[in-house]
């Protein structure tokens, strides 16, 4: 015979304490949606089925809520936001069940999404930026990936082994715009340059890190119709055709050598055989912040490690374009950094760092519709994505910020970036 224990209602219980439930009173934004109506028109007819009752247009506007209301954190939490009459009239949705929206994203085209984000991307307004990126004749475009990490029942997402599990965001960022323009996903064990080789586009100056190191690349770049700046290894080979001389804006922006070069050795030249400019810029040292990061290793086979953060180092840097000054060249790369500081906005701000789905399709539909969200964030403000932009549109559409302070705050926020890039 079971004995009760009389201590066990009153026993504290392990695990994380249930979540409070979302009530209507905790979302807020619904007016700024006023101004997104029919962005996914286009989605309506996805998968149609008479037995479907979600549709595209529907989940991509709900996912498109959640990434501006830090109340929803969950699939579930977006889910009961539908419960609500006032979620459904200002976004234009009906209730969703859990099951209608865990498994439709398997049948939704992510295509259709990244459509919209592109279209949405090539008519975003240019950026106030350093007048000497205003005559390279292309197009400024920063390539890099990052990684989402995935939970561990997504074997389909397998990185390095079987612990390892994340999807990758193969990203293409406009500098002059400050937002990216194409982002590919694909498993975590995809690699960045042979995506990159498979979308190539003409009249673009590429910049890449020297994790792209392919000289397959820089011959296909060129065949192109575009061109690269890329970071070259502390061990590269090359052959010095001519030494040019360093004007005194080189010497400002930290360029310590200007060659014209011819890189790797015979079997290299098979792959890519033309002229190069090689410009090395030297780096200070430089006093971290706190504790600094830790020095992470960057590929567990060949057993290399970044650099710690702060210390002295020269930068290799080659171009095909022998036509720019050696400081444009220095600064096109310093912009790499750019795409790093989007992918932490991503990240941190807009959260992508939770998946809300299990399946590429569902990890892509969201990824997609965060861009999206970056992009009417920057119609919103007149300003690039960044904390600020985003912190001051949250306060806004919840009503802790009037109209004046807001128009304000912004101007004010203009003020000092266009005198930072004077």
């Amino acid at each position: 015979m079971d004995i009760e224990d009389p201590n066990l209602e009153t026993a504290p219980k392990r695990g994380r304490p249930p979540s409070p439930a979302l009530e209507v009173t905790d979302l807020k934004g619904f007016k700024f949606f006023e101004r997104v109506k029919g962005l996914f028109s286009t989605l309506h007819g996805c998968a149609a089925h008479p037995n479907r009752k979600l549709f595209f247009d529907e989940y991509a506007t709900a996912v498109l809520f959640y990434f501006y209301n830090p109340a929803i954190t969950s699939l579930n939490d977006l889910r009961q936001a539908t419960d609500f009459e006032k979620v459904q009239k200002a976004l234009g949705l009906r209730r969703m069940s859990q099951g209608s929206m865990s498994e439709s994203v398997r049948v939704f085209d992510p295509a259709l999404v990244a459509k919209v984000f592109e279209e949405r991307a090539a008519s975003a307004a240019k950026r106030a930026c350093d007048p000497r990126l205003k005559d390279l004749r292309q197009v400024l475009t920063v390539v890099d990936g990052t990684l989402l990490r995935a939970l561990p029942r997504m074997a389909w997402a397998v990185w390095l082994g079987d612990r390892e599990r994340g999807v990758r965001a193969h990203v293409h960022f406009e500098v002059v715009k400050q937002t990216a323009v194409r982002v590919y996903l694909t498993p975590g064990s995809g690699a960045e340059n042979e995506c990159l080789k498979t979308h190539l586009e003409p009249g673009r100056l590429y910049v890449f890190d020297r994790g792209f190191r392919d000289f397959d690349l820089y011959q296909k770049i060129v065949q192109a119709d575009s061109s690269f700046v890329a970071r070259l290894g502390d061990n590269a080979v090359y052959e010095v055709l001519e030494e040019k001389p360093l004007t005194p804006e080189a010497k400002t922006a930290g360029v310590i050598s200007d060659r014209i070069v011819r890189l790797g050795g015979r079997q290299v030249r098979k792959k890519f055989d033309r002229p190069v400019r090689l410009v090395e810029v030297y780096v200070p040292q430089k006093a971290l912040r706190g504790l600094g990061y830790p020095v992470k290793q960057v590929n567990p086979k060949t057993k290399t490690y970044r650099e710690p953060a702060g210390q002295a180092m020269i930068v290799p840097i080659a171009t095909d374009r022998l036509d720019l000054p050696a400081d444009v060249i220095a600064l096109a790369y310093l912009h790499r950094q750019k795409v790093e500081l989007f992918f932490r906005f991503l990240k941190t701000v807009l959260g992508c760092r939770h998946l809300l789905s299990d399946s590429i399709e569902g990890i892509s539909v969201q990824v997609y519709c965060a861009l999206i969200a970056t992009l009417l964030l920057a119609e919103y403000t007149g300003l690039a994505p960044s904390k600020k932009t985003f912190m001051l549109t949250a306060l806004y559409l919840q009503g802790w910020v009037q109209d004046h302070e807001l128009v304000r705050v912004i101007a004010k926020l203009k003020e000092q970036t266009v005198s930072k890039k004077a």
